[in-house]
């Protein structure tokens, strides 16, 4: 697989059209997907709700992830993130998070919360070095399979914001890769 630089892509507003793509990759990347009148909801009756996709560059825009961020009064949550197999292993998740801490953080929140399935290491590890902290977990969160989810939380700081932008000082690596997980 050829990786494709994570420029390849815009990050918009998520809007009807892009809801048939958006609901595909949603079935493809989860065992308990979201239905096509969730994301609906999250477009238009949902106040707090800031979803955005992930668009290829060129002629013909498609849509290569998502992400569906709320943010309520100084506490932001991520929803759902998810890439389509395609555009996997191209740091596009990474591109769909940032964008949506920066979104969060221009809206005033203070911090940012996500959860994710406990067999999830790769999403572990990518809200690690992008400065979120282990914070808890939840016991059963998730069905199809049952499993506990694991909680992180980003306090979105300039000390946190300057150790993501520079994860090779030794300084800024202090706290992310020796993070306990939660005992089950």
């Amino acid at each position: 697989m050829t990786s494709k630089p994570v420029d390849a892509y815009t990050i918009e507003v998520m809007e009807e059209k892009h809801l048939d793509d958006v609901v595909a990759i949603e079935n493809m990347s989860h065992t308990n997907p979201w239905k096509l009148e969730a994301f609906k909801h999250e477009l238009s009756q949902n106040p707090f709700s800031r979803p955005r996709v992930a668009l290829t560059k060129g002629a013909i825009q498609n849509v290569a992830g998502y992400c569906v961020l709320w943010v309520v009064f100084e506490h932001a949550h991520i929803q759902n993130i998810a890439v389509h197999p395609h555009h996997r292993r191209r740091h596009l998740a990474r591109l769909l998070l940032r964008a949506a801490v920066a979104e969060a953080r221009d809206a005033g929140a203070e911090t940012v919360a996500l959860e994710t399935r406990r067999s999830n290491d790769a999403a572990q590890k990518l809200y690690l070095t992008e400065g979120f902290s282990l914070v808890g977990e939840r016991r059963g969160y998730y069905s199809r399979p049952s499993e506990d989810a694991v909680q992180f939380e980003r306090i979105l700081s300039p000390a946190v914001d300057e150790r993501v932008a520079n994860p090779d000082d030794p300084a800024g690596r202090a706290g992310r890769a020796g993070t306990p997980r939660p005992r089950s």
